[in-house]
């Protein structure tokens, strides 16, 4: 039993971060969780969790006090969309949560004698499409601001660590499903529950996924296995899936009779150029893909069919 191990958690009442935490209670560990206010946040104190109100993680410039006595710390808290701000405005503030915070926070884990440091990051730093599954190996590329956020975190983090003796874990994991899963995956919900048809039926992509549980699971594992120091690893399940076979998954968990006809890929693109929806239209039309290799290695692998029963359970999730 791991019972006198502490963790702190960062950013643990969103839809990772409660998972994490169920994670690491059913580990033994004692958390300490980090939520922005405590009211909805979808946790309950216990004898080996505590509930931290941390409020705006910018604005906190002394962690070691919250730190001190941990073993581990998983930071998790990001900002992940843009809500409307111009761009300039946007980039300022994706550097100010996800890098400025990340770099205060490892100090501070520094400073107080943390042995681990668990950087969640994304496989989004690679690059929004891929020809073939990217590998840890491959050149960053970040587009997005929140994905170039992420990668200057990543080079800051890891400076620090390299400086001060923390042994760093860098997480980048694709797309997030479970129930109550937030963002694109929720969007592509709603349209299958319309029971319109759907102009998919041609595309012929691979998509890489993971589920909130494995992602957990790895998450713990990660701030604990000797073999994961030092290591930056891409994470999936390892069963990706095209378009269409994905939106049979969904559809099939929420009760929905979903209509597939064939379109022409590049029909589709042109389309969506026109409307000025390019980008939407990729997240369903292109590839994304990572290798698991080393996640596989280090982490174990994860079946197939738990992939798709995981997405059915994401779409039945949400008819309610």
């Amino acid at each position: 039993m791991n019972i006198e191990r502490q963790v702190f958690i960062t950013g643990a009442g969103g839809f990772v971060g409660r998972a994490t935490v169920k994670r690491f209670l059913t580990e033994g560990w004692r958390v300490r969780a980090a939520v922005r206010t405590v009211q909805g946040c979808g946790l309950d104190h216990g004898d080996r969790l505590s509930i931290i109100p941390a409020g705006d993680i910018t604005a906190i410039t002394d962690w070691v006090p919250l730190l001190s006595g941990c073993d581990a710390v998983v930071h998790v808290a990001a900002r992940a969309h843009m809500t409307g701000e111009a761009q300039d405005a946007s980039a300022q503030l994706f550097r100010r949560v996800n890098v400025d915070a990340s770099v205060n926070l490892a100090r501070g884990a520094a400073t107080a004698g943390v042995k681990r440091f668990v950087f969640i990051s994304s496989a989004g730093v690679m690059g929004d499409y891929s020809e073939r599954p990217f590998t840890e190996t491959d050149q960053p590329r970040p587009m997005s601001e929140y994905a170039k956020s992420k990668w200057q975190a990543e080079q800051a983090v890891a400076k620090i660590a390299r400086e001060a003796g923390l042994e760093l874990v860098i997480l980048r994991p694709v797309l997030v499903y479970g129930p109550g899963n937030p963002g694109n995956l929720e969007r592509l919900l709603q349209l299958i529950r319309t029971g319109l048809p759907l102009p998919l039926a041609a595309v012929g992509n691979r998509r890489s996924f993971l589920d909130v549980g494995h992602l957990a699971a790895i998450i713990c594992s990660a701030a604990q296995l000797p073999e994961a120091a030092g290591k930056t690893v891409l994470l999936a399940d390892g069963n990706d899936l095209s378009t269409p076979e994905l939106v049979r998954a969904l559809a099939e968990g929420m009760g929905v009779r979903v209509r597939l006809f064939s379109v022409p890929p590049p029909l589709l693109r042109l389309g969506a150029r026109l409307l000025g929806r390019s980008r939407d239209a990729e997240r369903l039309l292109g590839s994304l893909q990572v290798d698991v290799a080393l996640k596989t290695s280090l982490f174990g692998p994860y079946p197939r069919a738990q992939t798709i029963r995981g997405l059915g359970e994401a779409g039945q999730r949400r008819t309610t």
